[in-house]
């Protein structure tokens, strides 16, 4: 397997909600389209954006939702939890974001990656959102009709490459129990536990530090390939800062990671 250059790495961190999913969206819902709450299958918070669809939804709008005017323009990525009942080809679904009603003139048409059947998937897409300066509308779509089927969507985030970043860490580990009993002959035996994830960041000062305690979106990447990249939902525990008097003022953060991590390859 080829070296991985480690230039090319960077850290995107998301910040900014754009839609927690915690209701039903309710701005407009497409031909035989059920949009709910779920509040028995989600990942972050206490439930999820749920789209039952039939066979009758065909390459439309799916569902929208109102949301308070924000200003995205200084944010590169979209990173969010999706689930399909079926499997889906990369820009089979779409996000929407819009400055009008009812998504009626999208300025951002971002592809929902490939979604294996019945499996979350934290996701990030880049996005060009220069030109979203007052978003009011966010929506899914389809844009390939995959007959009848359920979509999940949880915690909708923007973010962008955190600046002046130079290198970051990150450390995965099992809990493992001891299952020793009188018939393992004075060896001691082990089952692996739950499994969890951690790690830091750190480079130059540039802008405002990252709030300490808060939840984000997180994306580590190795490099610029695809699958070079970790990412995960985690919260930022510690912030450090270092002042010299010879040299560039640097922070370093703590992360603890929570739930499912999205693994890299090769």
């Amino acid at each position: 397997m080829a070296r991985v250059a480690g230039y090319g790495g960077s850290v995107i961190v998301a910040s900014q909600v754009i839609e927690d999913c915690e209701d039903a969206w309710n701005e407009q819902a497409g031909t035989g389209v059920t949009a709910t709450a779920d509040t028995t299958d989600f990942k972050v918070g206490s439930a999820s954006a749920k789209f039952a669809c039939t066979a009758d939804t065909g390459q439309e709008i799916v569902a929208s939702e109102v949301v308070t005017s924000m200003d995205l323009s200084s944010y590169t990525d979209l990173l969010f939890w999706a689930k399909s009942s079926v499997a889906m080809d990369a820009n089979d679904w779409q996000l929407i974001l819009d400055d009008t009603a009812l998504c009626a003139s999208p300025i951002v048409t971002a592809n929902i990656p490939a979604l294996s059947a019945d499996v979350w998937k934290f996701c990030r897409v880049s996005a060009t959102l220069t030109s979203c300066t007052a978003i009011i509308s966010v929506g899914v779509q389809q844009a390939v009709d995959k007959g009848a089927l359920t979509f999940h969507l949880d915690s909708l985030w923007a973010g962008k490459a955190v600046g002046g970043i130079k290198s970051w860490s990150l450390d995965r580990s099992v809990a493992t129990y001891e299952s020793s009993g009188f018939d393992t002959s004075g060896a001691k035996t082990f089952l692996p536990g739950v499994a969890e994830w951690s790690g830091s960041f750190e480079g130059f000062k540039e802008g405002a530090p990252l709030a300490i305690g808060s939840v984000v979106g997180l994306e580590l990447r190795e490099s610029s390939t695809s699958t070079q990249q970790w990412r995960g939902i985690a919260i930022i525990t510690g912030i450090h800062d270092t002042v010299p008097t010879d040299g560039l003022v640097t922070y370093s953060y703590d992360f603890q990671g929570t739930d499912a991590l999205e693994l890299a390859t090769a």
